[in-house]
């Protein structure tokens, strides 16, 4: 190889290197402004859901995940990896009248109503009435099965048959056991879940979508669901559901 071709080749492998890393810091650059939207996306999301729930300009609730500490309840990221002997309890809001179904879908596949409770009349809620599961001075206590510890929330304007049923069984199990899969999570919330009730000729409903904002560590304001105000309209018809699912980690 000539002296001209070896600095054309040596000027060449430059020129390669040169563009690999434009390339690559171009690259990082767009990751970081993709990151920096979906950050974005997502705290107008959450704005959003707030303002409707507390608005009431669409269906929605509020969900307050409590871990004990001490004699004390105190909110957590739904997020938070619980381990066994911690304790929580649930608070929910409504801001429409509706029902409101929770199933809970153990690490081993189980499915158990857990609201309506069984000391409750009925799982109607009324708008701004304040829920607690369990009920009083009570609380859920995780034990020594680790894994993810599914709640499944079902906001609903009618009954459902389908859990109605369920509440005959003295512990409140549903006949089929299989998880539900998740298909996108923020802040140990899962959206666009597969809903607990069966789509066939007798459960008949259709699943909305959902938007929410996520709960943090000591924030009282706790999660906010809501039904999105496009589209369709933000309220729930009869025959349809908001499905949703808490998924509590149980290192």
């Amino acid at each position: 190889m000539s002296d001209r071709e070896g600095k054309r080749s040596a000027h060449m492998k430059i020129a390669l290197r040169l563009l690999l890393v434009a390339m690559l810091l171009t690259s990082v650059a767009t990751n970081g402004l993709s990151e920096d939207k979906k950050a974005s996306q997502k705290a107008n999301e959450g704005a959003r859901a707030r303002s409707l729930f507390i608005k009431k300009q669409a269906d929605a609730m509020s969900i307050l995940v409590l871990k004990r500490e001490g004699d004390t309840l105190v909110p957590v990221d739904p997020s938070t990896s619980f381990k066994a002997g911690d304790q929580i309890k649930l608070q929910f809001q409504s801001n429409f009248e509706g029902y409101i179904y929770i199933v809970n879908i153990a690490p081993n596949g189980k499915r158990k109503v857990l609201f309506p409770y069984p000391e409750a009349t009925d799982n109607a809620v009324q708008p701004d009435e304040r829920y607690d599961l369990p009920p009083g001075g009570n609380t859920i206590e995780f034990d020594q099965e680790k894994g993810i510890e599914v709640l499944q929330v079902i906001m609903s304007r009618d009954r459902i048959p389908y859990l109605d049923a369920a509440l005959k069984d003295p512990e409140g199990y549903l006949s089929d056991s299989a998880s539900s899969a998740a298909a996108e999570l923020q802040g140990g919330i899962a959206k666009k879940v597969t809903p607990v009730v069966p789509q066939d000729d007798k459960n008949k409903v259709r699943s909305r979508d959902i938007i929410l904002a996520a709960g943090k560590d000591k924030d009282e304001k706790g999660s906010v669901i809501a039904i999105p105000d496009t589209g369709g309209g933000g309220r729930l018809k009869s025959g349809e559901i908001a499905p949703f699912e808490i998924r509590l980690k149980h290192n």
